[in-house]
């Protein structure tokens, strides 16, 4: 992986992080420019959406298990934190997750 490669990877990363956040696509071209000067904001911006439409391609079953492990995994620090009212609803998440539609 060459250095340009590692800084257009940052860059997508940052967009990415930025159209998550619900950011306009002028906020973010003109975030670009400050953030990573010399990068091209309209390439970086359209690698992004190819990467978030890429997501949406996953197979359900990955999608289903990545749901149900992140929802245990908070469900178990809203518990060491003692935040039992969304410890239950993370539970009572996790077990709709658990049912499968096979």
């Amino acid at each position: 992986m060459t250095a340009q490669n590692t800084a257009q990877d940052k860059t997508i990363k940052q967009v990415i992080q930025w159209i998550l956040e619900a950011n306009s696509e002028r906020d973010i071209q003109e975030a670009v420019g400050t953030k990573f000067p010399g990068e091209n904001a309209r390439s970086a911006i359209e690698a992004a959406v190819k990467e978030i439409t890429a997501i949406g391609k996953e197979d359900q079953a990955f999608t289903r298990g990545w749901a149900l492990a992140s929802t245990k995994e908070l469900t178990r620090k809203m518990i060491e934190v003692g935040d039992f009212a969304n410890a239950l609803r993370g539970i009572k998440q996790a077990s709709q997750l658990a049912v499968t539609e096979d």
